[in-house]
């Protein structure tokens, strides 16, 4: 896999997966606004909220940035304080009191997510290059436009899969998409950002993950920090515990949407070497 640092590969993408994010809310019937999404606590409408809120925060960021502004808005936590993990219930609960209290008819949200995601596509298109790396705040630390682009296209196609595939069961993440995303997952600033750091870990671990095209991701922690890069084809892993998968199962492993030892269990993914390091990719990831 190769990394790519040009931000209109990625903005290419993000602009199909949003289009078909706001069109596809045609596909919902009214029945099915409540029901479960898979993203946990949430129901369908939940996840739309969430994106009206998302950005919001992300159309805020991009702007004071590009003004030169990379500092939190009054009431935001200091950048490097906060991850999905500490934050989660405030997120939650921030978009359930959206969709409960914000507007008065589903079609009122919907109208507003339509407009906000159209306003920041645009913002996006419009970043001129020297922008694309000046300092945005995110809590999870020093971030920048670009990190958020990447941010935004993580949530438009896990998202959508947390929407839809209760709706349709066969629906999968399509491969062009989860591959670029694996060159997401090697962002540190991203990757931290779900990551749980297992406090009881005092030896280094190292996880190689191989999918069907033999390319692969080599996971390592070590003393609280996550490294996530291509996984080297030339040297000896033969003691390293491997995890055969596809590039769609491992955006839901690595999100928590798949549990990574009923995966296993139900030879959705294959291990070799010691497999009771799964549980340590269990403890890392736990949801965003």
């Amino acid at each position: 896999m190769n990394s790519s640092e040009n931000p209109q590969l990625i903005l290419e993408t993000v602009e199909e997966c949003s289009k078909r994010f706001v069109n596809d809310i045609s596909l919902i019937e009214s029945s099915d606004w409540e029901i479960p999404s898979k993203c946990h606590q949430w129901a369908i409408k939940d996840i739309y909220s969430h994106t009206l809120a998302i950005n919001g925060f992300f159309l805020n960021s991009i702007s004071r940035a590009i003004q030169g502004d990379g500092n939190p808005s009054e009431g935001m936590p200091n950048p490097g304080t906060g991850n999905a993990r500490s934050m989660a219930e405030g997120i939650a609960s921030r978009a359930i009191q959206i969709s409960e209290t914000g507007f008065p008819t589903i079609s009122q949200l919907v109208d507003t997510v339509k407009s906000m995601e159209s306003n920041l596509i645009t913002l996006f298109q419009n970043i001129e290059s020297a922008n694309w790396h000046s300092l945005a705040y995110h809590p999870a630390g020093k971030f920048s436009p670009y990190l958020l682009l990447k941010m935004k296209l993580m949530e438009l196609v896990i998202h959508y899969w947390d929407i839809f595939s209760p709706l349709d069961p066969m629906y999968q993440i399509p491969e062009k998409e989860a591959k670029l995303l694996c060159e997401i997952w090697k962002d540190p600033n991203i990757t931290n950002w779900f990551y749980t750091q297992d406090e009881k870990q005092i030896e280094p671990i190292t996880l190689d993950f191989c999918f069907e095209d033999q390319q692969g991701l080599r996971i390592q922690t070590w003393r609280g920090s996550l490294n996530i890069f291509d996984r080297p084809l030339s040297k000896n892993t033969d003691e390293i515990t491997t995890i055969e998968t596809t590039y769609r199962d491992f955006a839901l492993l690595i999100t928590a949407r798949k549990n990574i030892y009923e995966a296993a269990d139900s030879n959705l993914i294959a291990v070799s070497g010691d497999k009771s390091k799964i549980s340590d990719f269990h403890n890392w990831f736990r949801g965003s």
